[in-house]
C-alpha cells in the first residue's frame, strides 16, 4: 500500500519543494494546523507529572513549538499554492486533539480532545532526551536561518514551557554547554532546540497511532530522528546481550531505503504535473516496497542468526528493486533512483543542501515499531541501565501496543547524490 503521511512541523512552514516531494512518496499528506503547536494537552501535565487522572486543568505551556514571523500567512500561500491537490484530498490539515477541551477544568476525569498518546510517557522520555547535550546541539546544528534571526524574534520563538521547569524532586533541564556566539541566549537556543525534540516525539507517536508515516523534511527534524534511532540502536545492542529475542530484530533498523529526485527541475513543475507522475507503476512500486519491507521485519522476527537474516533479506531487496526499475524508468526526466540496502549502522545526517540531486526518500524500516523505538530511544540513556530485565519487558509491550504495518520510517531529503552512488 501506499501510505500517508503527516509533516513534522517546525518554525517555519513547509516549503513547496517538500511537499512535492512528499505527494511523489505519499498517498496522502497531512500537515498540522497552524495553531497545533502543543506536545500534548495541557490540560493533562498534572496527570503526566503522575498525578491520578481525576482533575484536568490547563496549567499553561506544556512544550509548544515557536512560529516564525508570518507564519500564518506563510501557511495558507502553501494551502493555495497546492489547492489542487486539496480539492482531490490528497493535502489535509488536521488537529492531533480537539484544542476546543484545553480551557475545560473538569473533575473527574480529564478532556483529551482524542489526543492518542500518553502523555506520561512523552514528558518523562522528552526529559530525558532533552539532558542529551549531543541530541540539543543537533536540532539547532547548521541552523543559519534561526542563528540570523534577531534577539527579540529568537526570544519569542523560545517560549518557556513546564516540561522543561523542575517537577517534584526533578530539577530543571539545564541548557546545553557548546560554545555560543550569542552567549545571551543560551536559555532561549536550549528551549528551541528541545521544542524541536518534542515536536519529532509527538509526529513520530501520532503517526504510530494512525498508521501513518512520519515525514521529517527539513535538516533538523531529519537530524533530530537521526539520533533518537541511533540512541535506540544502542539500547536494542545492549538489550541484545541480555535478551536473545531482540538478536535479529535491531537489525531491521538498518535497512536503508532511499529514492533521489533532481530537485532543480522538481522546484520548476507545476502543482499539476506532479500530480501526473502519481502513475499506475508508482503504485506498483509503493506495494512492492511495502511488501518487502514487512517481508524483513518478518524474516527478522523468525531468524536467529545475523548472516542469514542478512542473506534472506538481501534476496527481498533484489526481487523489490527489479518491481521498482518500470517507475524509474518512467521519472527518468526527474533523474529518479532508488537504493536499497542492509546498512552497516543508522546513517540518516542530513547535509542540507548543494547536491545537484538530493535524496527523495530515505527511510528505515524498524521491525520493533515506532512505540517501541521511542521508548528505547527517548527514555533510556546507556550509562543510565542497571538492569536489561525490565527494559526489554517495556520494549515487548510497546510493540504490541503498537502494531503499525508501516513500522517505523525515518525520512530525510538531504542526503546528497554521493550517498546513492556508494557501492
Amino acid at each position: 500500500m501506499i501510505y500517508e503521511t503527516v509533516v513534522a512541523p517546525t518554525e517555519r512552514v513547509s516549503n513547496s519543494l517538500e511537499l512535492k516531494r512528499a505527494l511523489l512518496t505519499f498517498d496522502r499528506v497531512v500537515l498540522f494546523d497552524p495553531d497545533d503547536r502543543e506536545f500534548f494537552p495541557p490540560q493533562s501535565f498534572f496527570v503526566a507529572m503522575g498525578a491520578p487522572p481525576f482533575v484536568g486543568m490547563n496549567t499553561g505551556p506544556v512544550k509548544p513549538l515557536g512560529k516564525a514571523p508570518g507564519y500564518d500567512d506563510a501557511f495558507q500561500k502553501l494551502l493555495d499554492e497546492f489547492s489542487v491537490a486539496g480539492r482531490q484530498g490528497l493535502v489535509d490539515v488536521v488537529s492531533s486533539y480537539d484544542r476546543s477541551s484545553s480551557d475545560l477544568f473538569t473533575i473527574g476525569a480529564v478532556q483529551m480532545g482524542g489526543y492518542p498518546l500518553n502523555p506520561r510517557f512523552l514528558l518523562w522520555a522528552f526529559r530525558n532526551i532533552a539532558r542529551d547535550e549531543e541530541v540539543v546541539s543537533t536540532a539547532l546544528e547548521g541552523d543559519e536561518w534561526l542563528f540570523s534571526l534577531p534577539d527579540e524574534t529568537v526570544q519569542e520563538l523560545a517560549i518557556q514551557s513546564a516540561a522543561d521547569g523542575g517537577i517534584n524532586d526533578d530539577p530543571a533541564i539545564a541548557p546545553i554547554q557548546r560554545p555560543l556566539n550569542r552567549e545571551n541566549l543560551r536559555e532561549e537556543f536550549s528551549r528551541i532546540g528541545r521544542a524541536r525534540i518534542a515536536s519529532v516525539m509527538k509526529t513520530i507517536g501520532f503517526c504510530a497511532s494512525r498508521n501513518m508515516v512520519p515525514f521529517l523534511g527539513q535538516a533538523s527534524t531529519g537530524n533530530i530522528a537521526n539520533r533518537i534511532a541511533s540512541r535506540a540502536n544502542s539500547v536494542m545492542d545492549k538489550v541484545t546481550e541480555f535478551d536473545p529475542f531482540w538478536a535479529t530484530r535491531s537489525q531491521v533498523m538498518r535497512i536503508g531505503h532511499s529514492e533521489y529526485i533532481d530537485e532543480a527541475v522538481l522546484a520548476t513543475m507545476p502543482v499539476e504535473e506532479v500530480l501526473k507522475l502519481r502513475t499506475r507503476a508508482w503504485g506498483h512500486q509503493a506495494a512492492a516496497r511495502d511488501e518487502m519491507l514487512q517481508s524483513i521485519a518478518a524474516i527478522s522476527a523468525d531468524i536467529g542468526d545475523t548472516a542469514e537474516f542478512q542473506e534472506k533479506a538481501q534476496a527481498s531487496i533484489s526481487a523489490y528493486r527489479k518491481e521498482a526499475e518500470e517507475l524509474e524508468q518512467e521519472r527518468a526526466n526527474l533523474r529518479f533512483q532508488i537504493k536499497c540496502e542492509v546498512a552497516k549502522a543508522v546513517a540518516l545526517s542530513g547535509s542540507g543542501g548543494g547536491a545537484e540531486i538530493t535524496g527523495l526518500l530515505s527511510q528505515l524500516q524498524s521491525g520493533i515499531g515506532a512505540a517501541a523505538t521511542l521508548f528505547a530511544g527517548c527514555l533510556y540513556a546507556i550509562d543510565k541501565i542497571k538492569d536489561y530485565g525490565p527494559v526489554s519487558q517495556q520494549l515487548k509491550a510497546a510493540e504490541n501496543e503498537f502494531r503499525d504495518k508501516a513500522g517505523f520510517g525515518l525520512h530525510n531529503f538531504y542526503e546528497g547524490i554521493k550517498q546513492a552512488s556508494r557501492a
